[in-house]
């Protein structure tokens, strides 16, 4: 009898010890899984090196220093738009019609969330608004309108029809950006660019070498001192989440 009970008390410590291994296991792959940001289909070595670059990237100016120079205007801040239902790459579907959003990828209700987040984020930190300007994309141009009120358009932020984009396709979207990212605002406002991925990495890819900023997540924000002649330097990130923090500041 001693020995029956012996061994169903190793069996039993056996299956626990076997048990508690697996979920450490478990726990360690799930700890180890890599998450990107950018979607499998858009995923190669460029933009994946450009969402490295945005992971690594590192405010020049942060805090109170952030929003006083901010207050004090002279800055573009490139957004990303808000977060969508889905994402796919709407620019190269042949049914794409900018005039129609049902053709387009639309905002979800986290993302019309976060974008009035960011507007109501940049108004209770008293920094100006100058010049709005967005894509001729709805997802674009909604975030603009809940973020701020009105917009213009320009389709230099308009994607090129490209998912794998080449080299060329790059510098056709930094040529196109840098004028708008290196323009400065009337004295004492800010402009605000509200676009896409693709078109900031390649306007980025000069500056941060070789491949750019790939901006995440959608909504994702870069400030950036405009220095004229296609010009400019990359000074701060800021997420949908943190405008609010900076009008404590």
């Amino acid at each position: 009898m001693l020995r029956k009970v012996t061994c169903i008390a190793a069996l039993l410590l056996m299956a626990a010890c076997s048990s508690g291994s697996v979920g450490e296991d478990s726990s360690k792959e799930k700890h180890d899984v890599k998450t990107s940001e950018v979607e499998a289909y858009e995923q190669n070595d460029t933009t994946l090196s450009g969402e490295q670059n945005n992971k690594d990237f590192v405010n020049k100016v942060e805090g109170k220093d952030l929003a006083s120079a901010l207050r004090d205007g002279g800055y573009v801040i490139y957004i990303r738009h808000a977060k969508t239902t889905k994402d796919w790459g709407d620019q190269v579907s042949p049914e794409l019609n900018l005039l129609d959003c049902t053709t387009q990828r639309s905002l979800s209700d986290e993302g019309k969330a976060d974008a009035k987040r960011i507007g109501e984020g940049i108004k209770a930190a008293g920094i100006p608004v100058g010049d709005v300007i967005s894509s001729d994309y709805c997802r674009a141009y909604n975030t603009a309108e809940l973020a701020f009120g009105s917009y213009t358009k320009n389709s230099n932020l308009n994607f090129l029809p490209c998912v794998e984009c080449t080299p060329e396709d790059y510098k056709e979207y930094a040529k196109r950006v840098a004028p708008l990212m290196s323009a400065k605002p009337e004295a004492g406002e800010n402009t605000f660019l509200v676009g896409h991925d693709d078109p900031f990495q390649g306007v980025t890819m000069s500056i941060v070498p070789t491949n750019g900023i790939y901006p995440a997540p959608m909504g994702v924000a870069y400030v950036a001192k405009p220095l004229g002649d296609g010009s400019f330097e990359l000074v701060a990130k800021i997420l949908p989440n943190q405008w609010q923090a900076l009008s404590q500041l």
